[in-house]
């Protein structure tokens, strides 16, 4: 498939060549061709101010962030707003990074927490975002490695995770998420991540100069993206506060070490001996203050869990939690 630039680029040839033989057509009947080219510029001014930044953002990009609203409608907008929408998306591709990280089958290896996604390109009209996830052949500016020890299955995981955002707005229907969304995201644990990742994109009830987010994969879909609004913020918090509980297998206790904690989420994953991924932890207000001292803790969880086709456990819903040893005093579980 073609890039966005080869498309633009088709296009530009196309009205080229149509405005070479309106000019000769001109010259032929003794008019003057100067008259008849206004148009075709124009076409190609529009096309290398509008269309041009977008496909070169969106050849490099793995997601693309469209911001709508008053607040981005200008070529000038307020610089703390321009920030605060880069902070925002940042952050959550920051959180799926991480806790896929956590989940996945690499026992030794953890996400950099600080490691920005890369900006591939910026637009203006609405406020066009294009972020890439870093490759782990990509070189900070110390001359090392940014992703040292992240393989490249682990880099697809999380790519293919942060892609799959653009499907969540797709799949709010009628004050509900659709039901699709347990076979499009087969694993509990990513479905939870993406979608948490998601809630927390949505403009929020107080945001006046952004009220909509249009996210898109580029090259995957030719589906138009639908939007992340106030309201779907709203649906989707209420689908992740409710756990599908028809999905639950029973209620098991599972022990290991505390990886990544989110606490405005209130979720947590652990890793332990015996599994070979992390199980994702929904918690409650009840575990809020414990949860603040878990990090790194072997810890003991029981709860209502949901497993993944292979039958492992990966989303607990938590009723306890205790503590079996602080990090100093624990063996490393991780290795065993």
């Amino acid at each position: 498939m073609s890039g966005w630039i080869d498309i633009v680029e088709g296009k530009a040839r196309i009205i080229h060549r149509e405005l070479l033989a309106a000019r000769e057509l001109a010259v032929r009947l003794g008019k003057d061709p100067e008259l008849i080219s206004a148009p075709y510029f124009e076409l190609l001014a529009r096309l290398y101010r509008d269309e041009f930044p977008y496909a070169s953002l969106a050849d490099h990009a793995d997601l693309v962030a469209r911001f709508t609203g008053p607040g981005v409608m200008t070529h000038e907008p307020p610089i703390s707003l321009v920030t605060g929408a880069f902070s925002k998306l940042r952050t959550q591709i920051q959180k799926i990074a991480k806790s896929i990280a956590g989940l996945s089958e690499e026992k030794r290896v953890r996400w950099p927490a600080d490691l920005d996604p890369y900006l591939s390109g910026l637009a203006y009209g609405s406020l066009v975002v294009g972020m890439r996830v870093p490759r782990p052949d990509d070189v900070g500016a110390q001359g090392q490695l940014v992703l040292e020890g992240v393989t490249d299955g682990l880099y697809e995981a999380v790519r293919e995770a942060v892609c799959s955002l653009p499907l969540i707005p797709r799949l709010i229907k009628d004050e509900a998420v659709s039901e699709d969304v347990y076979s499009l995201f087969p694993d509990p644990a990513v479905r939870d991540t993406v979608m948490v990742a998601a809630q927390k994109l949505a403009p929020t009830p107080r945001s006046k100069a952004i009220t909509e987010l249009f996210l898109s994969c580029p090259g995957e879909s030719k589906v138009a993206p639908a939007a992340l609004t106030r309201e779907s913020g709203k649906i989707l918090q209420r689908s992740l506060d409710q756990a599908s509980g028809q999905r639950f297998r029973g209620t098991d206790a599972f022990e290991g070490v505390v990886r990544e904690i989110d606490l405005d989420a209130l979720r947590f994953e652990i890793r332990g001996a015996r599994y070979q991924r992390g199980i994702r932890c929904i918690y409650d207000d009840r575990h809020k203050g414990q949860a603040r001292e878990i990090l790194d803790c072997s810890v003991r969880v029981r709860g209502s869990y949901e497993a993944a086709a292979d039958e492992q456990p990966r989303l607990v819903a938590v009723e306890s939690i205790e503590i079996l040893k602080r990090p100093a005093e624990q063996m490393d579980l991780l290795g065993q």
